[in-house]
């Protein structure tokens, strides 16, 4: 039973003053607590306790011992006990071996030594002493139980000895020489019972790699599958978990940052061993003598409100459509800071140095067999424009590929090789440069059974702020929203022109996002770029000055035919898969433990790389309700849902 602690009073125990003793005093060892009657009709008797006995309670009681506690260890000849959960009682004795300490303290000389020789009495009431009689029979009670314990351990050791020998048995007669029983039950269930701890520890350490598999992928928690498998003893303990997942990790070779926060792993062996895999479940579709595209991409990445972080990915280029998904892109380096030149350089200088070796071998080598390799860089314009030391895109030299002027950008009357001939950028001047250092159209837009909407942000002095658009509500946005254009209220001389405007660009981009383009693709973007800046200056409108005309514009123009020629697409270089990527590792940074972010987040990609064969194949859905699919009917219901939530 806990005791009532009541602390050490109002004597600190670094600043404790003890009761002086003199020759005057009787020893303290012979004071005992008196017993005396009771004048309260309530009460069962009285105690007389010396004060000496009081203050040395008071001063010397340690930190987890009641009052009541030490009362019946005063008491003599053990006459009564005091009932330990007598709360009354025990404040009542730290009140008065206080009420001592402070007396003493306060007196001198002959009134001290006074007050030390004096009692102190104390009423006992009813239900505050144990009888011994009570005491007798719980003494009793418990000799009991210690015996039925005993004999149930007994008879439970015999039964376990029986059953093994019948266990046994069993074995010898199904000549089954190995380490576990098959038993079947009247239900039809099977049990496999081990006869050796061995064999019963190896059953429980025993993972299944699905397992380990779904609690990666959708980052779920160490605490919560353990409460899982505490409920449902068939799922495997979380130790055998985490001692696979240790295990899987063991496999992957990282190296720390020196000076950041961050970590990277060999960009080769990740290649050689991505190259392995994907040979393996496709070998016709790598020959030796056949180039494999391999696209370096980074980006940055805030992750929470004070953490950033800049990744740096690669990713295969073949089969065609993967590399858009995020089990397509593999992390080769994580570091936590910004965005910004200083970062990036140091702390990727060791990737990018095995990048620029990779890239002057030209090969690498898979299962003894050479293949040949062409790396590409590809990125979102901000992290293009920091890895060539240049300024932000809304700068005045802000084209990554030419020396175009903001003022100029607008200027389509140059021919296609202008800007690649004569202002094209080459190192000499990237070092130079490096040194130098609306609302109306939303609500028809959500007509076309897309979600959008435009807000007041609260945080940023009432700047205007909107929803980002996927890839598949973009696509519906431009081929459905010319058609609704003609009930917005623009001046009749550039509604038109504004229609045009969405229609071309809808040519433009499907254009531009096509895997296998048309042979003289390079020539009509060239073109039908051109018109559409002149078209979208004509329009006398708020936005469509040329100070509009942003980098974008210029490189759709005159750089994106050239490397159409060149690659045979730029669908190769889209950033979606990287996009994809980086909010799987947003996913992983959440689930871990965020003592190492980066390791862990490049961790938890390798594994589920290593187990990407236990994902589940999901079903094929087909949309049979096409009003509620295509012709806004899901729109509607969300609609009347968030007017619903208003009230």
């Amino acid at each position: 039973m806990e005791s009532t602690n009541h602390g050490e009073g109002p004597v600190a125990a670094s600043k404790r003053r003890y009761i002086p003793l003199n020759d005057v005093l009787p020893p303290l060892e012979t004071l005992v607590v008196a017993i005396e009657g009771s004048v309260d009709p309530d009460g069962v008797c009285c105690l007389s306790i010396p004060n000496r006995v009081l203050g040395d309670w008071a001063n010397n009681r340690e930190k987890n011992t009641s009052f009541v506690a030490l009362a019946n260890e005063y008491i003599v000849d053990e006459a009564i006990t005091l009932n330990p959960e007598a709360a009354r009682l025990e404040d009542l004795l730290y009140r008065k071996s206080l009420g001592v300490v402070s007396k003493v303290r306060a007196a001198r000389g002959v009134n001290r030594k006074n007050a030390l020789l004096r009692s102190t009495t104390i009423t006992i009431l009813n239900g505050e002493t144990i009888s011994a009689a009570d005491l007798q029979s719980e003494l009793n009670e418990v000799t009991y139980m210690n015996e039925e314990a005993d004999a149930f351990i007994e008879g439970l050791q015999e039964e376990v000895q029986d059953l093994k020998d019948a266990l046994s048995e069993a074995q010898d007669s199904q000549n089954n020489p190995g380490e576990s029983l098959k038993v079947h039950t009247t239900s039809g269930k099977t049990f496999h019972i081990p006869f050796s701890d061995d064999a019963a520890s190896e059953n429980e350490d025993t993972v299944d790699l699905r397992v380990l598999y779904i609690l990666d992928r959708y980052g779920v928690s160490d605490a919560f599958y353990h409460e899982l498998a505490m409920l449902f003893s068939e799922l495997p303990r979380s130790r055998a978990v985490k001692k696979a997942r240790t295990d899987l990790n063991h496999t992957m070779q990282l190296t720390r940052i020196p000076g950041h926060e961050g970590a990277y792993r060999s960009f080769e062996r990740s290649l050689c061993e991505q190259l392995s895999t994907m040979i393996a479940q496709d070998a016709t579709s790598f020959q030796p003598n056949q180039k494999i595209k391999v696209r370096i991409s980074g980006d940055g990445a805030k992750f929470s409100r004070t953490s950033s972080f800049v990744l740096l990915s690669y990713a295969i280029l073949m089969p065609v459509g993967r590399y858009l998904s995020g089990i397509g892109n593999h992390t080769i380096a994580v570091v936590k800071g910004a965005e910004d030149y200083d970062t990036i350089s140091t702390a990727f200088a060791a990737t990018f140095q095995e990048i620029d070796g990779l890239q002057q071998l030209g090969f690498v080598a898979v299962n003894g067999v050479s293949y040949n390799i062409e790396l590409f860089f590809s990125s979102d314009m901000k992290f293009m424009l920091t890895m060539l030391g240049l300024n932000a895109a809304n700068s005045i030299y802000a084209c990554p590929k030419c020396t175009v002027h903001r003022d100029c950008r607008w200027d389509v009357s140059k021919p296609e090789s202008y800007y690649s001939t004569t202002m094209a950028r080459t190192l000499v001047t990237l070092r130079r440069a490096f040194a130098s250092h609306g609302r109306t159209a939303a609500v028809h837009q959500g007509s076309c059974g897309v979600s959008f909407t435009i807000w007041e942000s609260e945080s940023s002095d009432g700047k205007v702020e909107w929803t980002s658009l996927t890839g598949e509500a973009k696509k519906k946005v431009l081929k459905l929203l010319p058609s609704k254009m003609k009930d917005i209220p623009l001046p009749n001389a550039f509604l038109d022109d504004v229609v045009q405007l969405w229609k071309d660009f809808e040519v433009l981009y499907n254009l531009l996002s096509s895997e296998t383009p048309p042979p003289n693709a390079a020539d009509d973007i060239h073109l039908k770029a051109k018109r559409w800046i002149q078209l979208f200056l004509r329009i006398k409108s708020d936005g469509h000055q040329k100070k509009f005309v942003t980098p974008y514009f210029h490189v759709m123009v005159y750089h994106v035919p050239d490397a159409i020629r060149q690659f045979g697409n730029i669908k190769q270089f889209s950033c979606q898969g990287v996009e994809k990527h980086k909010d799987d590792s947003k996913r992983n940074y959440f689930s871990s433990n965020r003592w190492d972010a980066p390791a862990e987040i490049m961790l938890a990609e390798h594994r589920l790389e290593l187990l990407q064969q236990y994902a589940r194949e999901k079903r094929h859905y087909t949309k049979h309700a096409a009003a509620y699919w295509h012709e806004g009917g899901m729109q509607e219901m969300r609609s009347q849902m968030r007017e619903t939530l208003k009230y």
